[in-house]
């Protein structure tokens, strides 16, 4: 279920972009920093990325990842992206053990190694791209009004699930 509900984001965000004009997907957005959501669907894409990686080298290092700044200017690239990452995420047929390695520091290069696992980053990639879909709403709802966005854009399941016991 976990690789499908991973699929079915990607598959959220390729509609997104197929939907979204290109002047919201290339402008810098003071609301969100002066980044582009382009940005935020490159991180998105990246962090999945990473994990594929991982997957074939046994260490995931999401802060070594590429930056391919294609991936957030050109919708194509992003979504040539996004079937790279569901045909990896169809690959996927069991878990297996990762090493997170990562760097929490903002002054030094003291890495961590942590033991995971390839579910456990799949849930993590799933909890971050629902937080980077709520920054994307965000964004788009200041820019063009929220009428046009999909009301469960960047609502993690819980909470959808939540909100839906007090709509019977």
């Amino acid at each position: 279920m976990l690789i499908k509900h991973n699929i079915g984001k990607l598959n959220e965000i390729k509609q997104l972009l197929l939907e979204l004009p290109s002047e919201l997907f290339l402008t810098p957005m003071e609301i969100i920093s002066n980044a582009t959501v382009g940005q935020h669907f490159r991180h998105i894409l990246e962090f999945y990325t990473c994990l594929e990686k991982g997957v074939i080298t046994g260490e995931v290092c999401y802060d070594e990842r590429e930056r391919n700044v294609l991936i957030e200017t050109n919708v194509e690239d992003a979504i040539i992206q996004i079937e790279e990452r569901i045909t990896f995420l169809e690959s996927v047929k069991s878990d297996g053990a990762l090493k997170l390695k990562a760097n929490y520091s903002t002054s030094s290069n003291s890495k961590v190694h942590l033991d995971s696992s390839v579910y456990r980053e799949l849930a993590y990639a799933m909890d971050h791209t629902i937080h980077h879909l709520a920054i994307v709403k965000i964004a788009l709802s200041e820019s063009n009004g929220s009428s046009d966005i999909v009301m469960n854009l960047g609502v993690a399941p819980s909470t959808i699930r939540y909100r839906n016991q007090f709509e019977q």
